[in-house]
């Protein structure tokens, strides 16, 4: 079976409808969108960088982390992604959002990052192929991110949406 090969433009486009979308449920008047260049959203009181990602396979029970949105070849130098760019870029919440269910997960980055870091070899890698690179994430399934959650309150993985817009 042959894999398909996703364009960047269709899908930069499919996410900015959904960033859109996101704000129009859930913003409250206090999420704003950003540049984009360093994070997608920001919070207007405390100016919290989030990073959105939006996934449109609702069935899945696992979330695609990508650790390289441009994988390295002997030609080209890697490209960082996913949870990884978005602390490089200082965005302290990983919002994860599947649109058709309403599926959301808040995640503090800086946290995300230190569980996936401590995990990754227990996670299938997943390359993704895209006009002219492959992009490389990892198949994370959702119950570990939720036991995990669950048996360390204390290191707080998800957040929730209100303490980000409101409390923080």
């Amino acid at each position: 079976m042959k894999s398909k090969t996703f364009s960047m433009a269709a899908q930069l486009k499919k996410g900015k409808a959904a960033e859109k979308d996101f704000l129009e449920r859930y913003g409250q008047g206090a999420i704003v969108r950003t540049d984009g260049r360093k994070g997608d959203l920001q919070v207007k009181w405390s100016r919290a960088i989030i990073e959105l990602k939006t996934d449109f396979y609702s069935k899945s029970t696992n979330l695609f982390m990508e650790r390289w949105s441009v994988e390295a070849t002997p030609e080209r130098e890697g490209k960082v992604g996913g949870p990884w760019q978005s602390i490089a870029h200082g965005a302290s919440y990983y919002l994860y959002w599947f649109p058709d269910t309403e599926e959301l997960f808040v995640f503090s980055t800086a946290t995300l990052v230190e569980y996936l870091e401590a995990n990754l070899n227990g996670f299938r890698p997943c390359p993704v192929r895209n006009k002219g690179y492959t992009t490389l994430g990892y198949i994370v399934p959702k119950e570990k991110l939720l036991k995990f959650h669950e048996e360390n309150p204390d290191k707080k993985l998800l957040v929730p949406l209100d303490e980000v817009i409101f409390f923080k």
